[in-house]
């Protein structure tokens, strides 16, 4: 890893990329779980909390991918 600046707040994203799609997947899990035991009702109700993880993740992604395109272009 290049030891800059950019590079650690680029692991850091990534980091906190890895712990939301840990969540998601947890959510994701017991959602399949209620719906294998037949509340699927109570299976999406816990799916709505997967999306904002999803969204935060995706964001978290692109600062990462916007501080690699403009500060790390030529480094990595």
């Amino acid at each position: 890893m290049t030891d800059t600046p950019e590079s650690h707040v680029i692991a850091a994203l990534v980091s906190e990329v890895r712990a939301k799609l840990e969540e998601a997947h947890s959510i994701a899990r017991a959602a399949e779980i209620c719906a294998r035991d037949g509340n699927v009702i109570r299976s999406v109700l816990i799916l709505m909390d997967f999306e904002g993880l999803a969204h935060e993740a995706q964001d978290l992604f692109r600062a990462a991918l916007a501080i690699k395109r403009s500060l790390l272009a030529e480094t990595i």
